[in-house]
């Protein structure tokens, strides 16, 4: 079940079909309890009939037994079987419909006395005399009409039955009402019938409503559906998905979110294709050079003024392509680097560590290390990428600054920030240029400015989003130069509650 609307039309009906089978069930239960106890009511009901009018006086019941057995007969269609037995003798009826074994027909005898027939009250609650409303109706009457089932004519039949003794002559008298059960079988049946075909013709109506209604529903997924599907077979230069403005929430989330997602790998897609024009771009100058003086090589040799001044340029070219390549590797290394979100750092034996490395064969310049008291600042994030960014700044700070200059790195605390400065009093970057230095391969312009890939300082702004750390870049002290900071979110703990990470 491929179809959407097919699997939500199945997850609706199903519960539905099956609160319809228990509906169908407790209706079917109902209309069978009902009938019984109708049919039942009125057996006792037309054996009472009969006993008043048997025991009436011979004018009345001249008249009036032939009135209630035509009442009988036309009450239960087609036929009702009745009997009445004075002792062995049949007065009326069906001689097949005899008295029960428990009657004894001989003046006298004791009769056997069964429990009356007893139905749920209703809500009147009428209180009867052996079944009779009236007190002088119950006179006389030895067995009150009770139900039992016994077979006339081969067939099953229930049979109400009440014995009375009559008034002009005192002897007992058997009264007898039957119905054959399976005309109520019959009756019963056709209306299970009917509650089954109902619940089978309400069931498909609400296959189809409920179809037509998800349908209806699910259409503005299904224009998202066929918009997409259009840019499959023809793909436009931009595409994005649209909807009414009464669409459904649910379904302006999803197009929101999938036109954010689609604009976000067009950025991703028109970033790669720049960085890797940029790139090619950059790795083409040192590869020219290295083939140019490949030629000077082979045409003067090493051993000329020539061919050593070639071998100089090849090494500096080679070193430049070095140091692009692995910046191209820490930058990729941004988006694939899993940061945890307990993992922390010494930011101030990082920083430590760092400029120790670094300072030795930096000539006349000044490299100067500050810490406010020596103790550890614990820093969230990762010590090995805190390590890279640092080294970049610092490296930059080098670079761009003068030969005889100062460099100055500082580790700070601020209020839930661990900082690290790296100051220069270098020629400077200008204000308008300090946020695009940090796009990929931008190089700020200036006289006398060293060879670079333009890419450091974007790999410090990659790695500071990674970590949630900002990296800022502002004016040095007296106007000169460059101060640059990364502040990154401090942690409040104790060194040895923490799993600090060192760079390696």
């Amino acid at each position: 079940m491929t179809s959407l609307r097919s699997r939500l039309t199945a997850a609706v009906m199903v519960p539905l079909l099956g609160l319809a089978v228990i509906f169908g069930g407790i209706t079917c239960w109902m209309i069978y309890r009902s009938s019984v106890l109708t049919s039942d009511r009125i057996l006792v009901g037309s054996v009472r009939v009969l006993s008043r009018a048997i025991d009436a006086n011979d004018t009345v019941r001249a008249e009036l037994l032939p009135l209630a057995v035509h009442l009988l007969q036309r009450r239960s269609a087609p036929v009702t079987h009745y009997s009445i037995w004075d002792g062995s003798h049949l007065l009326a009826g069906e001689p097949g419909l005899v008295p029960p074994p428990q009657f004894d027909p001989r003046p006298g005898a004791p009769v056997r006395r069964v429990p009356a027939a007893s139905f749920p009250r209703t809500y009147r609650n009428t209180p009867l005399v052996d079944g009779y409303v009236d007190r002088r109706d119950a006179e006389g009457v030895i067995q009150p009409a009770y139900l039992r089932d016994a077979v006339l004519g081969g067939k099953p039949v229930r049979v109400a039955t009440e014995i009375r003794k009559l008034h002009r002559s005192g002897h007992p008298v058997v009264i007898q009402v039957a119905d054959y059960i399976d005309d109520r079988d019959a009756y019963q049946q056709a209306y299970f019938l009917r509650v089954a075909g109902g619940a089978v013709l309400i069931a498909m109506i609400a296959v189809l409503l409920f179809y037509w209604a998800i349908t209806w529903g699910l259409r503005p997924f299904a224009a998202l559906t066929g918009q997409i599907e259009s840019a499959r077979r023809e793909p436009p230069p931009h595409f994005r998905l649209s909807l009414e403005d009464r669409a459904p929430r649910e379904a302006r989330l999803l197009a929101g979110s999938f036109n954010a997602l689609l604009a976000r790998t067009e950025r991703a897609v028109d970033t790669l294709s720049q960085f890797t024009a940029n790139a090619s771009h950059q790795m083409r100058t040192p590869l020219a050079i290295v083939r140019v003086h490949l030629d000077v090589l082979e045409r003067y040799g090493a051993s000329s003024r020539r061919g050593a001044a070639a071998l100089e340029d090849i090494g500096n070219a080679v070193i430049s392509l070095e140091r692009l390549l692995l910046q191209l590797i820490a930058l990729a290394r941004t988006e694939e680097q899993g940061i945890g979100v307990d993992a922390g750092f010494d930011l101030a034996a990082v920083a430590t560590e760092l400029v120790a490395s670094r300072v030795v064969g930096l000539g006349a310049m000044d490299i100067g290390f500050e810490d406010e008291d020596g103790a550890p600042i614990l820093a969230r994030g990762h010590a090995m990428l805190a390590g890279e960014m640092i080294g970049n700044l610092f490296d930059n700070a080098v670079r761009y600054g003068r030969p005889d200059g100062t460099v100055t790195v500082r580790v700070l605390r601020r209020a839930g920030l661990a900082r690290v400065e790296i100051e220069d009093d270098g020629p400077g970057i200008a204000p308008e240029d300090r946020e695009r230095v940090f796009e990929r391969f931008y190089r700020a312009r200036g006289e006398n400015t060293p060879s670079g890939s333009g890419l450091g300082l974007s790999i410090v702004r990659a790695l500071a989003q990674r970590m949630g750390a900002q990296v800022r870049l502002a004016e040095g002290a007296g106007g000169r130069g460059v101060l640059a900071s990364i502040d990154f979110v401090a942690i409040e703990t104790e060194v040895e509650d923490l799993p600090v990470m060192t760079a390696c």
